[in-house]
C-alpha cells in the first residue's frame, strides 16, 4: 500500500506550529543552503506520520494499542516533491522522492 504527497512548504510550517519545532532549517531557505541542503528540511515527525497512517490502515485497531514503527532517515525531504510512501505486508516502510530514498523502517505489531 502507498501514500503520495506533495510536500510544499506551507506544511511544514502548519507541522511546525503544531509540534513546536522552531528550528530555522524548517522555515529558512538561505541557512539551509548554507548548511548543504538545496531547500528548508521536512520535520522528521512529519514524514515518520505518514508511514504511521498506512501503518494504522494495514493493521486496523491493533495498531493504535499495539503498533510501534521503527524508521531511519537517509535522505532529507524537502518542500516541492512529491513523497511516495509505502509498506509492504511484512511491515517495511520505504519513502522516496523521485528516485531519492528519504525514510526506510518497519512497523509491527508487538
Amino acid at each position: 500500500m502507498e501514500k503520495r504527497i506533495f510536500i510544499t512548504q506551507a506544511m511544514i510550517d502548519q507541522y511546525g506550529v503544531l509540534n513546536g519545532d522552531n528550528d530555522i532549517i524548517h522555515y529558512d531557505i538561505d541557512y539551509a543552503r548554507q548548511r548543504g541542503y538545496k531547500d528548508t528540511l521536512a520535520h522528521g515527525p512529519m514524514v515518520m506520520g505518514y508511514a504511521a497512517e498506512l501503518a494504522a490502515r494495514m493493521y486496523g485497531d491493533a495498531w493504535h494499542r499495539r503498533g510501534e514503527i521503527e524508521v531511519k532517515f537517509v535522505a532529507p525531504t524537502y518542500p516541492n516533491e512529491e513523497l511516495v510512501v509505502s509498506i509492504d505486508d511484512g511491515g517495511n516502510v520505504v519513502a522516496k522522492a523521485g528516485e531519492t530514498i528519504n525514510v526506510v523502517g518497519s512497523a509491527r505489531l508487538r
